[in-house]
């Protein structure tokens, strides 16, 4: 389950009003009830003013956790919806991808207003080139050295050791997936679309952080942010055969819809499965189960929009002690 703890208003999946906001809504406005005229224009005025700060508080910035990863204070995570930026239709609002047509000043702006929010400087937030692939960049002193904080590496994950850099990964469907390892104390973003699922780049971010770090696969705490869901995933003979050739099976990756011959492609079973084959412990994964197609309105959704929409993040990063 994905929470909101620390920002503004506590949230919960699915989306439910504050006690704050029914206070706003129950509390105030049988007191000032009115009798007169004068009064009457009174309450129309508060009550425009509480109906905008309901709007403010629902709508303002709202930044996602997953428990499992909250439990660790050592850590800083977040995922973004739509709100809280200055991006126009049908970008609207906090879109941060730069790949985009979007206004560029605009994608910026978000960046500044995200680095904002979350106290991490701008220029140690660290957004990849995301390709589609199964790469795995390791985020190392060297590499900080070479300057790869002033790039976007052409990647599809990241992982690294080093406290306040935060790690991005943008999405509109594809599957954002973070790794901490509490012991190793080493973090990864993950960018899973169909082509990276089936190149299973979930099971070489956790080979490359083995190889570099010597983390235990079953240390590992896994997160599985909202993206497009079996529901609403149809996909052609391309990817069927990719996902046959990939896994050996399309048994429980695939699911075929009841009146046609077309199949729905369950990446959250795909990446979940990976996870468990590779050695992490099931009560260390959390899946937020929340399909960005369905809750367009929330999340950029790709396949909602025709392709043209923005991209939400899900960051990750060791905070200095």
């Amino acid at each position: 389950m994905l929470i909101n703890p620390k920002y503004q208003v506590v949230k919960y999946w699915p989306l439910q009003k504050s006690p704050k906001i029914k206070y706003l809504t129950y509390g105030v406005i049988p007191f000032i009830y009115p009798t007169h005229v004068e009064v009457d224009v009174l309450f129309l005025i508060l009550l425009m003013f509480f109906v905008f700060k309901m709007k403010n508080l629902t709508e303002t910035f709202p930044l996602y956790q997953f428990q499992n990863l909250s439990r660790f204070s050592k850590l800083l995570h977040f995922v973004t919806t739509r709100f809280g930026g200055v991006s126009i239709a049908p970008y609207n609002s906090l879109n941060l991808g730069l790949h985009t047509a979007d206004n560029t000043a605009h994608v910026l702006q978000n960046r500044a207003l995200l680095a904002n929010k979350i106290g991490i400087e701008n220029d140690k937030i660290l957004y990849a080139s995301q390709v589609h692939s199964g790469d795995v960049k390791i985020i190392d002193d060297e590499a900080v050295a070479d300057g790869i904080l002033k790039t976007n590496p052409e990647t599809d994950a990241m992982v690294t050791h080093i406290p306040g850099i935060c790690l991005m990964v943008m999405v509109a469907d594809c599957v954002p997936v973070l790794f901490f390892d509490p012991v190793k104390n080493v973090i990864a973003v993950i960018h899973a679309g169909w082509r990276g699922t089936v190149q299973k780049i979930v099971s070489n971010t956790i080979a490359a952080m083995k190889t570099n770090y010597g983390s235990n696969p079953s240390n590992l705490i896994a997160a599985i942010g909202p993206s497009i869901g079996p529901c609403c995933y149809e996909v052609g003979e391309e990817v069927k055969n990719c996902v046959a050739d990939s896994f050996g099976t399309i048994q429980g990756y695939m699911i075929k819809q009841k009146e046609s011959e077309k199949y729905n492609f369950d990446l959250w079973h795909s990446n979940h499965k990976q996870l468990i084959d590779k050695g992490l412990r099931t009560e260390n994964i959390e899946t937020a189960g929340i399909c960005t197609k369905c809750n367009s309105d929330t999340y950029y959704s790709s396949r909602a929009s025709g392709g043209i929409t923005g991209r939400f993040a899900a960051g990750l990063c060791i905070l200095k002690t």
